[in-house]
């Protein structure tokens, strides 16, 4: 189940969604206050993807843009994406396929406070992972900031009241 950042924090799931057999993906993003409450969110079609860690990658990066092009700081991130959020920690440069996305997400996050990426279950991640499904099917970008677009109310509903 998602969990509330401390007090004057935000907290930022990300999530991608990759349609196997195609170079079709999603990126999914919510931004949520301490109170539960939605500050933002993105649902990004991507094409010319060829794995699901790619569009993993690609989703912490998008979330990390996101943080900065705002201004958000003291910031917790979270992925269900293990292999993702490991590379992200890890303090070597990482030299895999992923590499470049991931040195581009690292360096971007020193410049914003807070805790970093974290791994949490994908039952944590509903609201994010919903997003990116959605993305799928959509021409380009979408976002929306305040105010939830109507697809996500129950599962938000259902993080602040369970």
């Amino acid at each position: 189940m998602w969990q509330p950042p401390h007090e004057n924090s935000l907290k930022i799931n990300v999530d991608g969604a990759w349609q196997p057999g195609t170079t079709k993906g999603g990126v999914g993003t919510v931004v949520r206050d301490s109170t539960g409450k939605f500050v933002a969110g993105c649902a990004i079609k991507l094409t010319n993807v060829f794995s699901a860690s790619q569009v993993e990658a690609l989703a912490a990066r998008t979330g990390t843009i996101l943080a900065m092009e705002r201004g958000y700081q003291n910031v917790v991130f979270e992925s269900d994406a293990l292999q993702i959020v490991t590379a992200l920690r890890n303090h070597s440069i990482d030299r895999s396929v992923l590499g470049p996305v991931v040195e581009d997400t690292k360096s971007l996050l020193t410049q914003i406070t807070g805790e970093g990426f974290t791994h949490i279950r994908r039952t944590a991640n509903g609201v994010a992972h919903r997003l990116a499904r959605f993305a799928l099917h959509i021409g380009g970008s979408l976002y929306w900031f305040e105010e939830p677009p109507d697809f996500i109310f129950d599962i938000l509903y259902e993080d602040c009241n369970s």
